[in-house]
C-alpha cells in the first residue's frame, strides 16, 4: 500500500475564489456605472420634465411675464435649467425684480419665490430730470420729467452714467456714501417722515420733515443719532402743525427751533432795515467811520 503524500500549496500561489470575487466585483462596478449613465441621461431627457411652475410674491409683473423672461416654459428638464443663470437673467429684464429664487421641487415642479424692488427716493438730475432709486440705490426708472409724489426728493447728487437697473453713480463718491447711509438711517429712525434731502453742499446738508420743517442737518457726521434725536424733538415736543426750522448745532449744545413766523419776521426787519432811509446824521457817522472819506476832507 503506498503512502499518500500530501503536497500543500505553494505560498502565494492564486486563489480561484479570490478571483472569481474580484472578478463579481469588478462586473457588479460596471453594471452600477451603465444604470448610473443611464439614469443621468433619463433625468435629462425623459424623467424630471416640469409640468408646473408656481411664482409666489408678485404683484408688479404677471407670472407669465416672469417665466418668460426666464425662458421658463411646460416641458424643459429641471435639470436642464441653470438656476443661477436664470435668476439673473429674469432680474437683469424686470427691474422690478430685487431679488428671485428658484428651486426644483421633485418630480415636475419649480417653484419661483419673486421679491419686489420698492421705489425709495427720486434723484433729481441735469436740471429737469429724475430718476426712482431704491434704498439699496439702484435705478428703477429714469428720464422721468417729474418727481413721483409720495418718494423723497433728493438734490445736488451730481449724478452720471444714469442707466435702468444699474446702481447709483455720482461724480462726488463721498455723496453715494453718504445719500446710501441716510437713506438706510431715514428707513430706520423715521420712515415716511422725510420728503426731500438737498446734499448740494455735503458739509450743510438740508431735509425737510413732513414739508413743514425744514431741518439744517450740517454735515453727515453722527448722521445716525442726529436723525434719532430730531425727529424725537419733532414727536415729542412740537404741534402736528408747526412749521419752521430746526438748526441741529452740536450733541453737545442739541438743536434750536425756530417757528416759520419768527422767521418771516426776522427776513422782514432784515429788509426793512436795509431799505430803510438814512438821515444824515447816520450819513455823517458813516463818513467819520471810513477813512477814504476823512482823508479826502
Amino acid at each position: 500500500m503506498k503512502d499518500v503524500v500530501k503536497v500543500s500549496k505553494p505560498q502565494g500561489a492564486p486563489s480561484r475564489p479570490r478571483r472569481r470575487r474580484r472578478n463579481l466585483s469588478l462586473y457588479y462596478l460596471m453594471i452600477f456605472v451603465i444604470c448610473l449613465v443611464i439614469f443621468l441621461i433619463l433625468s435629462r431627457t425623459v424623467l424630471f420634465n416640469i409640468n408646473e411652475y408656481v411664482v409666489e410674491g408678485n404683484s408688479i409683473y404677471s407670472a407669465q411675464k416672469i417665466l418668460d423672461a426666464g425662458n421658463l416654459r411646460d416641458g424643459r428638464n429641471m435639470y436642464g435649467v441653470n438656476l443661477e443663470k436664470t435668476e439673473q437673467k429674469i432680474k437683469d429684464s424686470l427691474v422690478y425684480i430685487e431679488d428671485i429664487n428658484l428651486k426644483r421641487k421633485l418630480p415636475d415642479k419649480m417653484i419661483v419665490t419673486v421679491t419686489e424692488a420698492t421705489a425709495f427716493a427720486c434723484c433729481e438730475y441735469e436740471g429737469n430730470r429724475y430718476a426712482v432709486i431704491t434704498k439699496s440705490g439702484r435705478y428703477l426708472e429714469t428720464e422721468q420729467l417729474g418727481p413721483r409724489a409720495g418718494l423723497i426728493l433728493i438734490k445736488g447728487m451730481e449724478l452720471k452714467d444714469v442707466a435702468l437697473g444699474q446702481d447709483f453713480v455720482s461724480s462726488d463718491e463721498a455723496k453715494h456714501d453718504i445719500i446710501l447711509d441716510l437713506m438706510e438711517a431715514i428707513y430706520q429712525n423715521c420712515d415716511g417722515k422725510i420728503t426731500e434731502i438737498d446734499i448740494t453742499d455735503r458739509t450743510n446738508i438740508t431735509m425737510k420733515y413732513e414739508d413743514r420743517i425744514t431741518i439744517d442737518f450740517g454735515s453727515s457726521l453722527d448722521y445716525d443719532y442726529k436723525l434719532r434725536y430730531i425727529t424725537a424733538i419733532i414727536e415729542e415736543n412740537l404741534q402736528p402743525d408747526d412749521e419752521g426750522t430746526i438748526v441741529y448745532h452740536s450733541s453737545a449744545a442739541g438743536a434750536s427751533f425756530i417757528k416759520k413766523e419768527d422767521l418771516e419776521l426776522n427776513a422782514a426787519e432784515r429788509e426793512a432795515a436795509k431799505n430803510a432811509p438814512k438821515n444824515d446824521a447816520e450819513e455823517d457817522n458813516e463818513g467819520e467811520d471810513d477813512p477814504e472819506l476823512s482823508e479826502n476832507d
